[in-house]
């Protein structure tokens, strides 16, 4: 199995830069390879994170919910495939990897379940005779962009974990997978741009440690 993974990049699928093999820790084998961005990729992923923001703080809770919807659809469809991409550039067992899988549909269910259900409070605010018939409405807003590094061990669920709750409260995300296994990482990438997310809101992508 070798196939080139692009990364993505305020929208655009790119496919230049410094090449990088991923072999199986098991076998050896080349499971796939992709690039490292570069120092204007990072660049321009972090301003369009923050053009993107201003979209996706205001993106209603429906259009959000149809998102992850179809990111759900997408990895229910492509289970199989992904556990044993995770399986190879892991190597884990397949039937961890199977359940690594199965965890990220039930992540971003979650995800499209709590979005229905980011709702404010109200407070009386009757604690003293000046306040009496008076109260107050909270809620709850993103603040900007994310920035999710993650580790090898559990390549697509940590991943899941961060860009599900991002993508819930409306918060731009950009992921640097470990370099070790980014393959699953870049193949939900894939899922969510296809799944209609907005252009800017998830750049993924290998870079230095200095660069993040």
């Amino acid at each position: 199995m070798d196939r080139q993974y692009q990364f993505l990049v305020n929208g655009e699928w790119c496919g230049s830069g410094e090449p990088v093999e991923i072999r199986s820790p098991y076998s050896g084998e080349i499971v796939g390879s992709t690039w490292v961005a570069s120092p204007q990729d990072v660049e321009a992923a972090v301003q369009g994170a923050a053009n993107a923001f201003r979209e996706t703080k205001a993106l209603p809770a429906y259009r959000r919910i149809e998102v992850l919807g179809r990111v759900v659809q997408g990895l229910q469809a492509e289970q199989e495939a992904i556990a044993r991409l995770i399986a190879l550039e892991a190597g884990k067992p397949i039937r961890l990897a199977r359940a690594e899988a199965a965890r990220a549909v039930l992540t971003f269910t979650d995800a499209l379940e709590e979005t229905k259900r980011l709702r404010g409070e109200w407070l009386p605010l009757d604690l003293d005779a000046g306040s009496c018939g008076r109260s107050a409405i909270v809620r709850r807003f993103p603040v900007g962009p994310v920035l999710a590094i993650t580790p090898f061990n559990f390549p697509l669920n940590l991943v899941a974990h961060k860009l599900a709750p991002a993508m819930a409260c409306g918060a731009p995300v950009i992921l640097k997978p470990a370099p070790q296994a980014p393959l699953s990482a870049l193949h939900l990438t894939r899922i969510i741009h296809e799944a209609g997310a907005l252009p800017g809101s998830l750049s993924a992508f290998l870079c230095p440690v200095e660069a993040a």
